[in-house]
């Protein structure tokens, strides 16, 4: 809109100052001047006039007059010898000034321009020069301005609106078809995310310069350095291929773990996942359940040999009769022990059974054994080690629950039973309550009423659980609490 009006202001001045340079053409004529000093009213004036009418475009009438208002020219040919009829502002034209004025005329209104004209001394005004242009004319190349203009406008609209959307529509390409918003919501979630990881973690570009770095690192492992890390692995490693290895730095060793960062396309560097080596070894034996077998074959061992220095002693003693009592008793309780798991056909289970309960010997706490427990996997695949894990961590769980615990019978009650496609386990005892207020955080990672560095063994177990689209429920009645877990077994599937 302001170019459009500029525009038209602007041709407005264009005619203005084309009626100006033909009206000073016109008072400057010599022979004008001359026929006007002398009252002649010559036919060679109009015929001029006329000529510049044709050559000058916004020249559309002119009148010649003298002093006393008498027309020397006319468009009108009948006019010349007649009297200027409409008003002249003759203070100005006296004064030698000209001026621009708007008025009907005998041929309609009419935008002029008077200009004084002067005799030959350039001292006395005798007469005057209008030099005008219709009014509708100048509406109507004001209009054609107008229209130009506007379809202009229109057009460049509708083009900058189209580009717009193809530049749009390449930009959001580029961007995964994300908006700015979704972008930006995006970036702090997973920012979030790599600042709680449980990992430290380095970015490394495709240069081997360090991109980024998360806070867990600097939490943990201060006062180590992201470059130190860098400096001791770059030369052990190109970072395009996944790479686990161990490192040792101030005498302590870290569990570096390489992941590449790359497409189909490009390569973008690699990240460092940094974890110390204790914690790894940590939680690989509580998803192996390794620990579990060993304090289990420790408590066999230890009761093999508290036997053996009973044996011993005895036959120090001469007593050889009661040395074969004793084994023989003791052979009994070992077949009778190992008759109760009879229906559980799995070597590394029944291992595992047999170790918690040597255990619970140990703490004078009594195991219980379903006798109608079953199970026939008898492979070692990972469905077994998965359950070899839940059922251990739940009985280590209630042989915690017993301690610093003023109970006279120790009880843990324990069944596992194969139906069809689900295998169903039962761990009950008579330990320490769980809280009403924390039920809901037991399975929560982390989370343990035992003290720091604990409280992975439920998360686990659930986490377990959900691989196999199974179940977790807790009941808590007298002075029993009872875990009853079921888990779907597809045996014709390689687990």
């Amino acid at each position: 809109m302001i170019f459009m009006d500029t525009k038209v202001n602007d041709d407005i001045r264009c005619i203005q100052n084309n009626l100006l340079e033909v009206a000073k053409l016109v008072s400057e004529d010599p022979m004008i001047i001359k026929n006007i000093e002398r009252k002649n009213l010559a036919y060679e004036i109009d015929k001029k006039m006329d000529y510049y009418i044709s050559t000058f475009k916004d020249a559309d009438i002119i009148v010649v007059a003298d002093s006393s208002g008498l027309k020397y020219s006319h468009l009108v040919k009948e006019q010349i010898g007649t009297h200027f009829i409409n008003p002249v502002k003759w203070d100005l034209i006296k004064k030698g000034d000209g001026y621009f004025s708007t008025m009907r005329g005998s041929v309609g209104i009419t935008t002029r321009r008077f200009e004084p004209i002067l005799d030959e001394n350039k001292k006395d005004i005798i007469g005057f020069v209008m030099v005008g242009k219709y009014n509708y004319l100048i509406k109507n190349r004001t209009k054609n301005t107008v229209i130009i203009l506007a379809l202009l406008f229109g057009v460049s609209l509708t083009l900058a609106f189209v580009m717009s959307i193809f530049f749009a529509g390449g930009v959001k390409k580029s961007l995964f078809g994300l908006e700015p918003e979704d972008i930006g919501k995006l970036h702090i979630k997973d920012k979030l995310i790599v600042d709680n990881l449980q990992s430290g973690l380095i970015v490394v570009d495709d240069k081997n310069h360090i991109a980024d770095v998360n806070k867990v690192f600097y939490t943990r492992f201060s006062p180590l350095t992201p470059e130190r890390i860098l400096e001791e692995t770059k030369n052990v490693l190109d970072g395009k291929e996944t790479e686990r290895f161990d490192i040792a730095i101030d005498k302590k060793i870290y569990h570096i773990k390489v992941l590449p960062i790359s497409d189909e396309k490009s390569y973008y560097g690699y990240m460092l996942v940094v974890n110390s080596r204790d914690d790894v070894d940590s939680y690989a034996r509580e998803i192996t359940g390794i620990d579990q077998l060993i304090e289990g074959m420790r408590a066999n061992i230890h009761e093999f040999k508290n036997r053996l220095h009973v044996i011993l002693g005895l036959i120090n003693l001469g007593k050889i009769d009661m040395v074969k009592k004793y084994i023989k008793e003791f052979q009994e309780l070992n077949e009778y022990d190992f008759k109760k798991y009879q229906n559980v056909n799995n070597a590394y289970l029944k291992a595992m059974l047999l170790g918690k309960e040597a255990i619970c010997k140990e703490r004078q706490i009594e195991f219980e054994f379903d006798s109608l427990s079953n199970i026939n996997i008898r492979e070692n695949n990972q469905f077994i080690n998965d359950i070899v894990t839940i059922l251990g961590n739940l009985i280590e769980n209630s042989i915690d629950a017993f301690k610093d615990e003023n109970i006279s019978e120790k009880s843990i009650w324990v069944s596992i039973k194969e139906e069809k496609d689900t295998v169903k386990i039962a761990v009950s005892d008579n330990g320490k309550k769980i809280p009403e207020p924390v039920i809901n955080k037991i399975f929560d990672y982390g989370f343990s009423t035992k003290g720091k560095h604990r409280g992975v063994g439920l998360h686990l177990i659930n986490q377990k659980i959900k691989l196999y689209e199974g179940s977790i429920k807790l009941i808590a009645e007298n002075d029993k609490k009872t875990f009853y877990i079921e888990v779907k077994h597809e045996k014709d599937t390689n687990n």
